[in-house]
C-alpha cells in the first residue's frame, strides 16, 4: 500500500526498496511537468519578432528555475528528458518558422554535436533586441544529477537562540538602559 501526498508542488510517496524496507521519496507530479511543458510550448509558439538570443535566454531562465526547484527530488531523469526533447524540437520549429527555413540547414548551422557524456544542444549567435552581439546556448536538463538534501543543525539557526540580546544602542547610556529594561 502506497500513500501519496502533494506538498509545495512535490509528490511525496512511500516506496518499497529492493531490500524490502519502506522509504519516503519525492517526485515531480505529472500534471506539473505537463503544465510546464505546455507553458514552454506556448512561449515558443509565435512571437517571431523576438530575437533568437532573447528567446533562448527567456527559455533558459525558465528551465534553470524549474530545475532548481526540483533539484532534490528522486526519479526525475525521465521527466527531465521529456521536457528537454519538447524544448529542443519546439525551438527547432520556432527557428525554422522565424527564418523560413527547413530544419536541416538550421541544424547544420547552429546545432552542436555533444561531447561524450553530454547532450546535444543549440548554440546561437546574433544580436539581442537591444543590438548587442552575443551568443547563447540552450540549457539542457538532462545530466543534472539529483542533489542530496542536507539537514541543518538547529544550533546554527539564529531564530532558536536562547541568550538575551540587547539591540538598543544610543550615544547616551541612560537612553539605552531605559529601552533595554522595557
Amino acid at each position: 500500500m502506497s500513500m501519496m501526498a502533494l506538498f509545495f508542488g512535490h509528490r511525496i510517496i512511500r516506496k518499497r526498496s529492493r531490500y524490502g524496507d519502506q522509504r519516503v521519496v519525492t517526485t515531480i507530479p505529472k500534471e506539473k511537468a505537463r503544465n510546464f511543458a505546455a507553458s514552454l510550448t506556448a512561449l515558443l509558439s509565435g512571437n517571431y519578432s523576438e530575437s533568437k538570443i532573447d528567446m533562448i535566454e527567456t527559455v533558459n531562465r525558465k528551465l534553470k528555475g524549474w530545475s532548481a526547484f526540483y533539484q532534490f527530488v528522486d526519479f526525475k531523469a525521465k521527466i527531465f528528458s521529456h521536457i528537454d526533447r519538447v524544448v529542443f524540437w519546439k525551438l527547432a520549429r520556432w527557428l525554422g518558422r522565424k527564418y523560413r527555413s527547413r530544419l536541416k540547414p538550421l541544424m547544420r548551422h547552429w546545432f552542436k554535436m555533444p561531447a561524450p557524456g553530454q547532450s546535444k544542444t543549440w548554440v546561437l549567435y546574433g544580436k539581442t533586441n537591444q543590438g548587442h552581439l552575443c551568443g547563447a546556448v540552450l540549457y539542457r536538463l538532462v545530466g543534472r544529477g539529483s542533489r542530496q538534501f542536507r539537514w541543518r543543525l538547529p544550533e546554527g539557526n539564529p531564530y532558536l537562540r536562547k541568550e538575551p540580546r540587547n539591540t538598543w544602542t544610543s550615544r547616551y547610556p541612560e537612553v539605552a538602559m531605559a529601552f533595554a529594561n522595557v
